[in-house]
């Protein structure tokens, strides 16, 4: 369900930031383009970041001392 919410979020920050940068550096705005970008930008990030969380995680490390 994360990652809905992820993607969801992420296609709508990147077309803001994708229509503010094509309009202050006078590019054509392609609000698809942008989308798919950004949804996969933010996909990625979202499972790295949980997958790295997951392995710095000290209480499910087994530890035999």
């Amino acid at each position: 369900m994360k990652y809905i919410a992820v993607g969801i979020w992420s296609v709508i920050l990147g077309n803001v930031l994708g229509f503010i940068v094509g309009e202050l550096s006078k590019q054509a705005y392609t609000p698809w383009k942008i989308s798919i970008i950004f949804l996969v930008i933010g996909e990625a990030a979202a499972f790295l970041i949980t997958t790295i969380s997951r392995s710095a995680d000290n209480s499910k490390k087994n530890t035999d001392q």
